[in-house]
């Protein structure tokens, strides 16, 4: 994990500029916001999801030929970012509560907070307000349609779409340093990161999602196996297709295809490469478990069988 330990200094940092400027809000905000800060804070809990979302500037640091001063900064209004879409999200995925309203307000400083950053960077006719205008509208976009659509089956790297607005950081580096040519091809590397990335995260949170209702990407992909769209899926049915049908091979294969894809971009970022590919040993990991241990249980009903028949 060199692609973290190695900023793993400069994170804390970054995170301990956050916190100050967050214990400033207004009560009870500041402090909500310094436990949600914590909770998501990969210096101190390791999450997947939040390590591109705070190194991602970092790791397109010599691509984009950034200063030192300009990649904290992004990473800053990155991690600003982060915790408010994430914000977005708890709301989105929740019953309505009373505390909404914490959420919602304490969400909207957070936005401020990183608007503050990027209007440092960028003037108001930079063409960084159209990316981060056509990236926060590819997120509304997915979130709203993504379970309608079906993305993960029709056309997957789609799901990237949840966590594009992350890419700003990246598009960002690349304007401030005029090397533009770039843009297309580190976005299209960012999606598949995306892509494989919320693959994990459904692999992980199917039983939950499953529960809420909430579209998940391996769910999907055994419903459309049992072409019995009309019929819901239970946890039984899910059960059976990870654990004894073996759909975990075809769901990491796409993983894999992926990795394959990313490495023929060229992108000029071997630590979201090597991020891509850790993901990827994790799925191949788990992957590898639930089939020996299949193969265990095969083997034990199989001695089982044998044991009885010797002996009667």
């Amino acid at each position: 994990m060199e692609w973290f330990t190695r900023y793993k200094e400069q994170l804390a940092y970054v995170y301990r500029t956050a916190e100050a400027r967050i214990a400033l809000f207004p009560e009870p905000l500041n402090t909500i916001g310094l436990v949600y800060a914590d909770k998501f804070n990969p210096v101190k809990q390791e999450s997947g999801k939040d390590y591109i979302c705070s190194l991602l500037p970092y790791w397109v640091k010599n691509p984009s030929g950034i200063s030192d001063s300009q990649c904290e900064a992004l990473a800053l209004a990155n991690v600003y970012g982060m915790l408010y879409f994430f914000i977005q999200d708890d709301v989105m995925d929740s019953q309505p509560s009373s505390g909404w309203k914490e959420q919602l307000a304490l969400g909207n400083l957070l936005m401020l907070e990183m608007f503050s950053v990027f209007r440092e960077l960028f003037p108001s006719h930079s063409l960084f307000w159209s990316y981060y205008h056509r990236y926060v509208t590819t997120w509304a976009e997915s979130v709203t349609n993504e379970q309608r659509d079906d993305y993960f089956i029709r056309n997957p790297i789609r799901t990237a779409g949840k966590a594009g607005p992350v890419k700003i950081a990246c598009t960002g580096a690349l304007l401030l340093t005029d090397r533009t040519e770039l843009i297309g091809k580190l976005e299209h590397a960012i999606d598949i990161v995306l892509m494989t990335l919320q693959m994990a995260d459904d692999y992980a949170d199917w039983k939950e999602d499953l529960a809420d209702g909430s579209y998940n990407g391996l769910l999907a992909m055994i419903a459309a196996d049992r072409g019995t769209a009309d019929t819901p899926l239970t946890e039984k049915d899910a059960e059976n297709a990870i654990y004894i049908r073996g759909c975990m091979k075809k769901y990491v294969q796409l993983a894999a295809d992926n990795h394959t894809k990313l490495l023929s971009l060229e992108a000029e970022s071997a630590e979201l490469e090597a991020f891509h590919d850790f993901i990827l040993n994790h799925l191949n990991q788990t992957c590898g478990t639930i089939e020996s241990r299949k193969q265990q249980l095969l083997q034990g009903g199989f001695s089982y069988f044998l044991f009885n028949s010797a002996t009667q």
